[in-house]
């Protein structure tokens, strides 16, 4: 058993898990190489975080990283005192470059639980050319993706990038970088994954409606309504990776 009742099993799934979801993240195109990072935060404060510089399409459990809610090494309670970076065993991997930027928003969201980064790039072009993805054209967004934010230039890997996405973490579930890629947050790794998957299925749909024309937008009034029925989580109590989660799809699905 491992401190505050997070057990050795719970945490080599929930690494399975990351690997798992990063792997999605390469089939389904969201990423390419060694792009990309998710993480997990733990019920301890702690989290698991992949590794840097490991092909997205290859990644395994083994390459999870755990880490203190300041970025800093985590040290196993156990005899040997000895750190333990990763989940099976010390490796000398290096947690990703952008772990700034998932310490910034677990700091700024108590209820955020999991945080996934991409290149999808259609979503990612909506990024570069400074144009917000509207949340009046199709029902998915206001439901499924909750607020996009357009987010200023920061240097990836630097702490310019988590300067940048702070301003708007309270108020936002997914962000688009400027000249980088997206981000998403979520209750849990699901949560996040489907609105990174959501927001470029979007992205593709706008692209394609303004090669034919452009978008009509939603009736006056629909896209407030449709926002109403994404449930809201409490910002008091952050709710533990396990927990069952009432997912926005059910809304739509």
């Amino acid at each position: 058993m491992s401190s505050r009742g997070i057990t050795a099993r719970e945490i080599a799934g929930i690494a399975e898990a990351l690997a798992t979801s990063c792997r999605r993240l390469h089939a389904r195109g969201l990423l390419a190489g060694a792009e990309g990072n998710c993480s997990v935060r733990l019920a301890d404060g702690s989290m698991l975080i992949t590794a840097s510089g490991i092909d997205k399409a290859t990644i395994g459990p083994q390459h999870v990283l755990r880490r203190h809610a300041d970025g800093g090494e985590y040290h196993n309670d156990g005899a040997s005192g000895v750190p333990r970076d990763t989940v099976a065993g010390d490796s000398g991997l290096r947690p990703s470059s952008e772990m700034q930027m998932h310490c910034a928003l677990y700091a700024e969201r108590s209820d955020v639980m999991a945080v996934v980064h991409a290149h999808p790039p259609a979503a990612t072009g909506f990024a570069t050319a400074g144009r917000a993805i509207p949340a009046d054209v199709l029902p998915e967004v206001p439901v499924v993706v909750g607020p996009v934010a357009l987010v200023p230039y920061g240097r990836p890997g630097t702490s310019a990038l988590p300067d940048a996405i702070r301003p708007f973490a309270a108020h936002h579930e997914v962000f688009l970088l400027a000249n980088h890629g997206v981000t998403a947050v979520g209750r849990s790794l699901v949560d996040a994954m489907t609105r990174m998957e959501s927001v470029e299925q979007a992205a593709r749909i706008l692209v394609v409606a303004e090669l034919l024309g452009g978008a009509r937008v939603l009736p006056e009034g629909e896209p407030a309504a449709l926002a109403a029925l994404r449930p809201l989580p409490s910002a008091a109590s952050p709710v533990p990776i396990s927990a069952p989660l009432v997912s926005s799809t059910d809304v739509l699905s």
